[in-house]
């Protein structure tokens, strides 16, 4: 499981979170049905149970998603397009020209 690991890619994350949505989904139609029809206490506890461990699964991907995505962005500098602001800047221009 994605949990227990602290570098996951994020196809494998996406897959994950998407695995988890899944299970909250049918678990809350699970639960839905057994409130209407069956009125099980023991599958509403264990359904309940499992929804409070998902939330709290689900809470804490995205937390972790922009961690990573934060660590592995890079900023590219362009020399040329800081030379023209300077330039433009030192001559008192306040246009920005339109880079194609």
């Amino acid at each position: 499981m994605g949990i227990f690991f602290n570098k996951i890619d994020s196809k494998k994350a996406n897959k994950y979170q998407t695995r988890l949505y899944s299970c909250f989904t049918i678990l809350i139609i699970v639960n839905v049905i057994n409130s209407w029809f069956l009125d099980w206490l023991w599958l509403y506890m264990t359904t309940s149970s499992v929804l409070v461990i998902l939330v709290i699964f689900l809470l804490k991907i995205p937390k972790r998603d922009l961690d990573e995505e934060w660590k592995q962005l890079e900023i590219e500098k362009d020399e040329a397009f800081e030379n023209r602001v300077n330039l433009m800047m030192v001559n008192g221009r306040s246009d920005v020209q339109a880079i194609k």
